[in-house]
């Protein structure tokens, strides 16, 4: 009973990853069963019994499968706790190193900027204020979230967001993965080289999850007669400094709290 218990807890946390991973576009019965290996009939129980704990929800009862209120108000909480714990770093760069510092979290196609803080050199480019959504692709932050996404949800956002968003700015799919490239083996990123309004640059890092995986994004914006080597090696280390310490301290409040 121990082990039947053990599979069936394993299986279940497969199924609600692949529906996390879905989001938006949801995960068909068919889907699932594929991507899991699992029979029909045990995706049908188990994603039964996870929407019966709020865990999944089915709209139209035999479509699609998405994330249920369970999972969503787990993603509000973890949202919320890293709004409170990034503002603090947001707000001690900005007063030691002067300029504009921004938290952007994956939302859909785009990046959404939760939070804004200015040192003595505000600056704008794409981001002007809360709640703005910038494409993926366009801008340092999504460029460091889209880095350490699967290879699958990459292609997946960039095949829409290409003549949506990105061919009005002069960019394709090459250029951002070159980006993207650079970012995995530096943890750091520019964005896409020259795309930046010609007065102003940023740099950014993603902020991971206990399993590696991006959440956010802390970048920051300035006037490019700013950046000298020395104030770059400045900004680098603090964004990453403040990226692991918002890491550890997010999730390690909220396992305390479990």
């Amino acid at each position: 009973m121990q082990r039947s218990g053990i599979q069936t807890l394993d299986r279940s946390y497969s199924l609600l990853q692949l529906v996390i991973r879905a989001g938006y576009r949801g995960q068909s019965i068919s889907q699932l069963v594929e991507a899991s290996g699992l029979s029909t009939p045990t995706v049908y129980r188990l994603v039964r019994a996870l929407k019966d704990l709020g865990l999944l929800r089915q709209p139209l009862n035999r479509g699609s499968v998405y994330p249920g209120p369970e999972l969503l108000g787990w993603g509000e909480l973890i949202r919320d706790a890293l709004d409170n714990i990034a503002h603090m770093h947001l707000l001690d760069m900005a007063e030691t190193l002067g300029d504009s510092f921004f938290l952007m979290v994956p939302d859909g196609f785009h990046v959404l900027c939760l939070d804004i803080v200015d040192g003595r050199h505000p600056a704008r480019s794409y981001t002007r204020q809360k709640g703005d959504r910038i494409p993926f692709g366009v801008g340092q932050a999504s460029i460091a979230i889209l880095s350490f996404m699967s290879e699958p949800e990459q292609a997946h956002i960039l095949d829409h967001n290409e003549p949506a968003f990105l061919r009005a700015r002069g960019i394709n799919q090459r250029r951002v993965k070159e980006a993207i490239a650079n970012c995995q083996h530096l943890e750091i990123t520019c964005g896409v080289e020259d795309s930046d309004p010609p007065e102003f640059t940023g740099i950014a890092v993603p902020v991971f999850d206990k399993d590696r995986r991006p959440i956010a994004a802390l970048s920051c914006c300035l006037r490019r007669s700013r950046l000298s080597d020395d104030h770059y090696e400045r900004l680098v280390t603090a964004l990453l400094t403040s990226a692991r310490a918002i890491s550890q301290n997010l999730f390690d409040s909220l396992e305390s709290t479990r």
